[in-house]
């Protein structure tokens, strides 16, 4: 009787700590999605005023980034730059962008991927859809890996 007690003590408290530790494991992801979530709501809001350098700020700045399309893959962020500021030299040809239906998945604690579709508004409206890699980095979270299609 005294066995079946002690086990079922020790079962309680192993179910407590358990439960503990999911729950700040997912207050955790919680905040981190938040996190990846402002990334692309600056950079949106960058692109819409017209400003590549502040939507450019959630890209990784190193000579690693990849940026992925149909057209083929650009390697490095200043190429990156460059490849926007060549397809959309004004504000009027950028038109106003949206990011839709985001699922942002944890890979483990500095790492994520989100896949959502993307749509500019012009004269006409072109959307698609992307999937990012994001990597937390001491300045934060920043596109590492960007497939926009």
């Amino acid at each position: 009787m005294v066995t079946k007690k002690v086990n079922n003590y020790v079962t309680s408290i192993i179910l407590l700590i358990f439960s503990a530790c999911t729950s700040t494991s997912n207050q955790n992801s919680s905040s981190e999605i938040t996190s990846i979530q402002s990334v692309l709501e600056k950079q949106t809001i960058g692109w819409n005023n017209g400003n590549i350098q502040e939507f450019m700020k959630g890209y990784d700045q190193s000579d690693s980034l990849q940026f992925i399309t149909q057209k083929g893959r650009t390697v490095g962020w200043q190429n990156v730059l460059n490849r926007y500021v060549s397809s959309y030299p004004t504000q009027k040809e950028m038109g106003k962008l949206q990011f839709k239906n985001l699922i942002v998945t944890m890979l483990d604690n500095n790492q994520a991927q989100v896949y959502g579709n993307w749509e500019v508004t012009k004269d006409s409206i072109f959307s698609g859809n992307f999937s990012l890699i994001m990597k937390k980095k001491t300045e934060g979270w920043k596109i590492i890996i960007d497939h926009t299609w």
